[in-house]
């Protein structure tokens, strides 16, 4: 059944799509900007939102770098220990070979054995260090059984999934709140924000903000996602070759998949400029 699933929803294989998408710096900005604003606390409650997808949204690249980074740090910590205690492990055989001939050993002979088994571990250590260049952690072998595993690739379709509806619900919830500047008593459930929002700040700021085809595109995969079971239906049509895949099919369940992710991200920090603005 699972395999079915699969074919039909496929996950984007890209190891980078699955970077993160939160941008630090243009939030410090955009803070500084509504700091003394109306607008601050609903920016306060967006921005955790969004800062929350994104740290769901990077758990497969983190999960492959943190290993990534613990495989390297293995062998340079073994390479660093060997440095360190080598000079020890050298008397130490020394003294043992020593005590098991009952210290007949003569003075140069010490030396010369003391000599020989340093040389031995300085080449031991050499070969630690060739070893560490030639053998690094395979980031794509790893992805790549990763991304071909079946309970993985269900992961990250319920993730993506997720967070999709984890950007856009909280940006809707923006825009209420930017009404609510003007109209507190103001309630989406009892009129459309598109309505509202025009009435307030005019038909130009709302098609920017909520009328703009990706902004659009966004509700609707929202609305799939939420109310029909992430399926493609009628109200998709229009943006039907947006959803075509390699064999050009169009693919009957919705992944709301990182490079979508972007594409609403992008939207929504430049509404944010708008309606900011527009206050």
């Amino acid at each position: 059944m699972d395999q079915d699933i699969i074919e039909k929803a496929l996950v984007n294989p890209n190891l980078s799509s699955y970077e993160k998408f939160f941008d630090h710096d243009w939030s410090r900005r955009i803070y500084e900007a509504v700091r003394t604003s109306p607008l601050k606390d609903a920016l306060g409650d967006l921005m955790v939102a969004w800062r929350s997808a994104n740290g769901s949204h990077i758990l497969p690249w983190l999960m492959v770098e943190s290993l990534k980074h613990y495989a390297g740090g293995e062998i340079d910590g073994s390479i660093l220990y060997r440095a360190d205690y080598a000079g020890g492990v050298v008397k130490g055989i020394v003294d043992k070979l020593e005590d098991k001939m009952q210290y007949r050993l003569k003075f140069d002979q010490r030396g010369a054995l003391k000599r020989a088994v340093t040389s031995i571990e300085q080449e031991a250590h050499e070969d630690l260090k060739k070893a560490k260049a030639a053998t690094k952690f395979d980031v794509s072998a790893y992805w790549n059984f990763l991304i071909n595993t079946s309970e993985f690739q269900f992961c990250i379709l319920g993730t993506q999934r997720n967070n999709y509806c984890s950007l856009f619900f909280p940006y809707e919830d923006f825009l209420a709140a930017v009404i609510k500047t003007k109209e507190p008593p103001y309630s989406s459930k009892k009129e459309f924000i598109s309505t509202a929002f025009a009435r307030h700040f005019g038909d130009p700021v709302t098609d920017f903000c909520w009328k703009h085809e990706e902004v659009d595109l966004a509700r609707l995969v929202r609305n799939a996602l939420t109310h029909n079971g992430g399926r493609f239906g009628p109200d998709l049509e229009k943006y039907k070759t947006r959803f075509v895949d390699a064999t050009g099919a169009v693919q009957p369940l919705l992944r709301g998949d990182s490079s979508t992710l972007w594409k609403a991200r992008s939207r929504s920090l430049q509404t944010i400029r708008s309606t900011c603005s527009a206050c």
